[in-house]
Formats: C-alpha cells, structure tokens, sequence
C-alpha cells in the first residue's frame, strides 16, 4: 500500500511543487493550504506522514501538531520553514521526524529509498 502524505502549505506554487516530486516518487498526496483545512483532512483521512509549513495561516505549527496527535497519534511530521526561534525549535523536536529550512532542496524529503512504511487503518 502506498503512502498517505498531507501537505500543508500556504504557497501555492512550493505545495505544488512538493505534491509533484512525491507523487513522482509514487506517493499519494492531498494538498491543504491552511491549518484550519488540513484539520477537516485529518477528520477525513488516515495520514502516514504530514509536511506542513511551521506559519501556516490560521493555525501555527506547534497548534496543529497538537491536534494532529490527538487525532491520529504520533505519526512522522516534517516541518518546512523559513524561521524558527530557538524555544520553538526546541518545544518540537520531540514531535518531529525533520526539520527543513525554506527554501530548500527537495532531497531530504522521502524517496522510494527511503520511503515511511503506510500501516493499514
């Protein structure tokens, strides 16, 4: 089974972008530009893996992981962002599988070879 990755990102072009290189790599995909969206997906979907912008409009980073473990538990969560306080920084780590800066090469997002294992739900 392939799978699930949520992107959530307010920039229309680099959630595109990021869609683009993981669906050619064979993962499925849904796309949300808001935190307040990418709740409704969670209520709706099972998730293997979530990249979402640390300042996603309406909701922030550290708000939404909350609610993403609360109703999916922890599952592997890589944050894309262009600045981060050190407190922030630190207050995630312990919920975070990466932490990559924008802009950013696209290498460490997950490939084939190092592809999350999906888990049937």
């Amino acid at each position: 089974m392939t799978a699930n990755i949520l992107i959530v990102e307010n920039d229309d072009f680099l959630r595109s972008l990021i869609c683009k290189v993981l669906r050619q790599e064979g993962y499925e995909t849904i796309e949300a530009s808001d935190g307040t969206h990418a709740l409704d997906l969670l209520h709706a979907h099972w998730f293997d893996l979530v990249i979402t912008d640390f300042t996603t409009p309406k909701l922030d980073g550290l708000e939404f992981v909350e609610w993403l473990h609360a109703l999916q538990g922890p599952i592997p969560i890589i944050f894309i962002t262009g600045h981060l306080s050190g407190i922030s920084f630190r207050a995630i780590l312990d919920d975070v599988a990466e932490v990559l800066p924008k802009p950013s090469d696209f290498d460490r997002l997950p490939t084939s070879r190092r592809a999350p294992k999906s888990t049937s739900h």
